[in-house]
């Protein structure tokens, strides 16, 4: 029996009432799904002064969760983010220093 009150009947019609069980079940799991989703890696060059670095999310609207992560030894250290409607901005309370490619942060947003 599954989680939802249903088991496998085989090739037996279902009654009404398990149809709606399972009508419901898959409006709750529609409820949990993401509506937008996006992610990845934003690479910088860092200048040792720059404190601010801003990632494009792409998604319609403000996403509901961001998170990131240090994708490289220079980008670790970030003091705070903030999430906009078309971005996340990674603050740094000490810059990250001079380099080609050296600020790696790994990202991802999601809109409920």
């Amino acid at each position: 029996m599954s989680k939802w009150g249903l088991t496998y009947k085989g090739t037996e019609i279902l009654t009404p009432e398990e149809w709606n069980a399972v009508v419901d079940a898959l409006e709750e799991l529609d409820k949990r799904a993401p509506i937008e989703r996006n992610g990845g890696l934003a690479v910088f060059s860092g200048d040792g002064a720059k404190t601010e670095f801003h990632i494009p999310h792409g998604l319609s609207a403000k996403p509901t969760i961001a998170i990131i992560g240090a994708g490289s030894q220079d980008a670790s250290g970030y003091s705070h983010y903030e999430v906009t409607d078309t971005e996340i901005i990674v603050h740094y309370s000490s810059p990250p220093p001079s380099g080609s490619d050296n600020v790696k942060i790994y990202w991802y947003a999601i809109r409920l």
